[in-house]
């Protein structure tokens, strides 16, 4: 089956966003709408399509369902001595997977509502005040009644990675199916709903079997936690596992750039759409089966790297959402990641979309 250069330019900016419109299509390609549909329809019958989304003109959002916890952070200026007491600084601020992506897509103008559970005391009280501030819908929150709020604790070195971390995660594996039954009306107008595996694994595969029909997104969060979706990897339309979560998945090891295409095309074979493998300060590398390449930011000033992944992913669904390739997809998140990077905080308060777009134009990347 022979695919013109034209069907892979639309296929491209489909993947990037099912949603669009054939005269967005039209308007980005500089084509007739006539001239978009003849080659959609010849897209289905060469089946490289199955059909089209179109937007509606009520508000869209995204869903995030995941961890919510409180982020207790130990830093220290020089080496750690172990077995012994540092003098340092330790912070406290609102975190978990989940309401970390869904506040950074807050802050950069995408609507995100956060599906979660706290505790019934002050800290929980303290995580759902942060997080409505931050304009994230916390309606679907829960709150149980005797565990309390999650909690983790890290401890940097002296160069601000993570040495050791503790976390106290019992709360979110007590949601349920019936959970999600019960929120059923609002996830399926989401226009994507990310998951990060803090989560149950029969939650997880419940979402991947019931909302088929919406993007998911997936964080693997840890190697412990991808185990949890090795054998339904393919129900996910975009995933970002670091290095050694992909070896984990797919079986490869990655040791070059070879390999490292290799484990993209298995979890594209598999039925992931978009794959994002990030590669701590070598950059990322993505992959949507038919532009691949990596990208790095260099010279990114480094004060934490708690948080940077979850605004990568927060920049990945922007892209998703707003852009037209993946390579500008990676660049744009990278960017978000760099601005984490930054600072202390898990959410780092200059988080926006014009920060942004200031790095990118620094670095003269263009996304528009």
């Amino acid at each position: 089956m022979k695919i013109t250069k034209r069907e892979r330019e639309l296929l491209r900016l489909i993947n990037s966003n099912p949603m669009i419109s054939q005269d967005q299509l039209a308007q980005k390609l500089d084509i007739t709408r006539s001239s978009v549909g003849v080659h959609i329809s010849n897209m289905v019958r060469k089946s490289l399509i199955k059909g089209r989304g179109y937007v509606t003109d009520s508000e869209s959002y995204v869903s995030v369902i995941g961890g919510s916890n409180i982020d207790l952070q130990g830093s220290t200026d020089n080496p750690l001595a172990l077995n012994d007491s540092n003098p340092g600084e330790i912070s406290m601020s609102t975190g978990g997977v989940g309401r970390n992506i869904a506040e950074n897509l807050s802050r950069i103008s995408i609507p995100s509502k956060m599906f979660s559970y706290v505790g019934s005391d002050a800290l929980g009280e303290f995580l759902i005040e942060k997080t409505q501030n931050a304009n994230v819908d916390t309606s679907y929150i829960k709150k149980h009644n005797t565990l309390p709020t999650s909690q983790y604790l890290s401890v940097l070195d002296d160069n601000n990675d993570m040495l050791v971390s503790i976390s106290d995660m019992r709360i979110i594996n007590e949601m349920s199916i019936e959970d999600i039954k019960s929120w059923n009306n609002t996830l399926n107008q989401s226009s994507v709903i990310v998951i990060d595996t803090n989560i149950p694994t029969k939650v997880i595969q419940y979402i991947t079997d019931e909302y088929s029909h919406i993007p998911l997104f997936l964080d693997p969060v840890s190697i412990a936690k991808a185990s949890k979706i090795i054998d339904i990897i393919g129900k996910f339309h975009t995933v970002k596992p670091n290095r050694l979560e992909a070896e984990l998945i797919t079986g490869i090891k990655i040791t070059d750039k070879q390999s490292m295409l290799k484990a993209a095309q298995n979890l594209f074979e598999r039925g992931c759409r978009q794959i994002f493998m990030t590669l701590g300060s070598e950059g990322v590398f993505y992959y949507d089966g038919i532009e691949h390449g990596e990208y790095c930011q260099r010279n990114t000033e480094v004060n934490s790297a708690n948080g940077a992944g979850d605004a990568f992913t927060a920049g990945i669904v922007y892209g998703y959402l707003k852009l037209d390739s993946i390579k500008k997809t990676a660049q744009y998140a990278t960017a978000a990641a760099a601005i984490a990077l930054k600072s202390r905080n898990t959410i780092s308060d200059d988080m926006s979309s014009k920060n942004i777009e200031l790095i990118l134009k620094e670095n003269k990347i263009e996304t528009k």
